[in-house]
């Protein structure tokens, strides 16, 4: 057929014309692009009437809005000389401009919400102003006026009624699963924009029904309809997002009310989300905030969020789709990183902890009730004691504060010696406080509460400290920083390798957690200068006995006409002369008998493997200048760095023999205290992004690919 209708024959092998649709079968296309459903359309009405000032909204549905669907407000009506254009396409008082889009306040825009509503289906309005005395009753089919307006009796305000939604459309008025469906999805519309406009009074009901199933009143709070609308246990576990003001560069803002650790999700949606007053969808701030809660809730619970995001119009794009239900906005990266920053400040500065019970008393600890209470101190104590019969060091040793980690062994720790084993038990130094409590609170990560804050900057005058903390903050890179400090802790790829896994928004990071582990400990040290804790070792051991093991399993000290003897000899004398800077600088006692009685505590909750501490005295005396004031604090710092640092109990996969609680306890230091202390307190060179940070996906990416396949 040719474009006026005659038939045209077309040979097989010939392209067929190219025709013009009829006006009729373009609107139908177009209507069913923006009403999927009934919800789409309850969507765009009371989004008309929230622009028309209403302050009281009714939503009455019969059979899921497929047989009739009504629509009244209290707004300030439709004028009569305006009926006529009031379902005619692209007809709007909104914009009279392209250019209003960039500066545009209002909910509908486009002219096409009734349009579409009056070509699938048959559409009835009713509408008084204030400064008509009577109303006026239009009927619309196919976006057309089908008779003049007639008076009737009516509110000021409009009432809008769809009766057989899809009537034409039997295709799509078939693919309905049912009317109970339909009407829930209309609820849970009706719902969210309760929550985000609770100055309005909110009806939704099925017709014929005396009691409606969703109601609030007028100059309600929005905590109070998440309580009426969802449950009131919610309520009483939500925390308030501020106002945020975000970068001046981003002109945006946001606020809202979060759920805390003890929210672990409900029957319903538990995410919404309002950009510039539109309920919009967000997969990317959606992930972005479940990534978040990761931290917080067990595997498989999701969080509620309600946010409200404002952003300066012309910086947004809304007209990207044809529901509005999707926005574009300029440095979109930007500001879903400030908005789950601005959430995370809530839940950090609340009290979202969870309780567990624990044993009362230590084995082998005297009564509590018997102990005296005493200050703690600013920079703790530890001691680890040593069976005494035995000088070899213990391969793997655990140092953990019961008063601030729960759900933890409190048993003595036992490990695998390097020669024999010898047992290690971790005791509190006898001028602390008692640390067992019979309830404990767990951090938010999991880590001891201490390690999830940020540590203090000593107080220090050296010119060297100053300049080595000013180079530090020199060389931080804001996009490795950012990286880092939002980071969620995906798992361990490789323990021998020292390779974990990160996820930073949508892009997920192989790193090297033995490098990492280098420059933060270095940074914490740094930063405690002069400050550090301790870490007793009782009885204390000597450092010629440890010297002797790191000495013999050094290659080439013979080769270089040395003697075990002999470096011994000069190594511990040299630290023996040094003790008393190393001491009050860096917590490192040892007694003028050369007896190691305490090791600095960088990380509470974090030990070291003391396997590694012969060769760290070892390097201590050799491998720094002690002449160089700078240089000095810098190589006693790097080398107690590389200490720290995690590292796999053998070189090769082989020759390592750990139990598997050694192995379980190595990743479980590295999951809860160690990557979320990787968040705070450390500026990361851009040269660790190089080398030791590598991307390996990145979701849109991923998308791409899949969408080529």
């Amino acid at each position: 057929m040719d474009v006026d209708g005659a038939d045209v024959a077309v040979e097989p092998d010939t392209p067929k014309p190219i025709r013009k649709l009829t006006a009729d079968v373009v609107n139908q296309i177009a209507a069913a692009e923006i009403i999927h459903r009934p919800a789409n359309a309850i969507k765009e009405l009371l989004e008309n009437s929230l622009d028309a000032g209403s302050t009281s909204i009714k939503v009455t549905v019969k059979e899921g809005g497929l047989k009739m669907l009504q629509i009244a407000d209290n707004g300030h009506g439709i004028n009569k000389a305006d009926l006529p254009l009031l379902c005619e396409r692209y007809a709007t008082s909104k914009i009279a401009a392209f250019s209003d889009l960039q500066s545009l306040a209002t909910y509908g825009f486009r002219g096409e919400a009734l349009a579409s509503i009056s070509y699938c289906s048959h559409l009835e309005v009713i509408t008084k102003t204030k400064a008509d005395s009577v109303g006026w009753k239009a009927q619309y089919g196919n976006g057309v006026l089908k008779e003049d307006a007639r008076p009737t009796a009516a509110n000021d305000g409009t009432v809008i009624t769809a009766s057989d939604l899809f009537y034409n459309n039997a295709l799509r008025k078939r693919a309905f699963r049912s009317g109970s469906d339909e009407y829930a999805r209309i609820l849970d519309v009706v719902t969210k924009y309760a929550v985000h406009n609770p100055h309005v009074a909110w009806v939704c009901k099925k017709a014929g029904t005396p009691q409606p199933d969703l109601s609030t009143n007028a100059g309600s709070s929005t905590k109070a309809n998440i309580a009426a609308l969802y449950t009131q246990s919610l309520a009483s576990e939500l925390l308030e997002v501020p106002e945020t003001v975000f970068a001046p560069k981003l002109g945006a803002s946001a606020r809202g009310w979060v759920s805390n650790a003890n929210h672990n999700g409900g029957r319903k949606p538990g995410f919404l989300l309002f950009i510039n007053n539109r309920l919009v969808d967000s997969s990317k701030i959606k992930k972005a905030i479940d990534a978040l809660y990761t931290t917080y809730l067990p595997k498989g619970a999701s969080p509620f969020a309600y946010l409200s995001l404002s952003i300066e119009p012309d910086k947004v794009d809304v007209n990207v789709h044809p529901t509005k239900s999707e926005v574009h906005f300029l440095h979109e990266d930007e500001v879903v990183d400030a908005l789950v920053a601005a959430v995370e400040k809530a839940l950090a500065g609340a009290n979202v902890s969870r309780t567990f019970s624990v044993q009362t008393l230590l084995p082998g600890a005297p009564d509590a009730s018997q102990a005296t209470q005493k200050p703690r101190t600013t920079a703790p104590n530890y001691k680890v004691r040593m069976d005494p019969s035995n000088r070899t060091l213990d391969s793997m040793i655990t140092v953990i504060d019961p008063s601030q980690i729960a759900d933890y062994d409190e048993r003595p720790s036992k490990r695998r010696g390097a020669d024999t084993s010898a047992e290690v038990t971790v005791v509190e130094d006898e001028d602390e406080t008692p640390m067992w409590s019979a309830s404990v609170q767990e951090a938010k990560d999991g880590s001891s509460s201490s390690s999830s804050k940020d540590i203090p900057e000593s107080v220090c005058d050296f010119w060297s400290i100053q300049e080595l903390r000013r180079a530090v903050k020199k060389k931080g890179n804001e996009d490795l920083n950012e990286t880092l400090a939002k980071h969620a802790f995906v798992g361990i790829a490789d323990r021998h390798q020292c390779l974990g896994l990160i996820q930073h928004s949508t892009r997920l990071f192989l790193v090297d957690y033995a490098a990492l582990g280098d420059e933060h400990f270095y940074q914490l040290g740094l930063r405690q200068f002069g400050a550090i804790g301790r870490l007793r070792l009782e009885p204390a051991p000597q450092i010629k006995d440890l010297l002797r093991l790191a000495a013999e399993d050094e290659p080439g000290i013979e080769e270089n006409g040395l003697t075990v003897d002999g470096v011994v000899k000069r190594a511990s004398a040299l630290l023996i002369s040094k003790r008393d800077m190393i001491d009050e600088y860096f917590s490192l006692s040892i007694t003028p008998a050369g007896a190691l009685e305490a090791l600095p505590l960088l990380l509470k909750g974090y030990t070291p493997n003391l396997d590694r501490l012969p060769h760290f005295l070892l390097c201590l005396a050799t491998r720094v200048d002690w002449e160089d004031e700078k240089a000095c604090f810098e190589g006693v710092l790097r080398e107690l760095a590389f200490f720290y640092s995690p590292r796999p109990f053998a070189d090769t996969e082989a020759d390592d023999d750990a139990s598997a609680d050694e192995v379980a306890h190595h990743v479980w230091q590295l999951e809860h205290v160690l990557f979320p202390s990787f968040r705070r307190n450390t500026q990361w060179p851009k040269s660790l992004s190089d080398r030791h940070v590598n991307q390996v996906a990145n979701l849109p990416d991923l998308f791409r690919v899949f969408e080529r396949c």
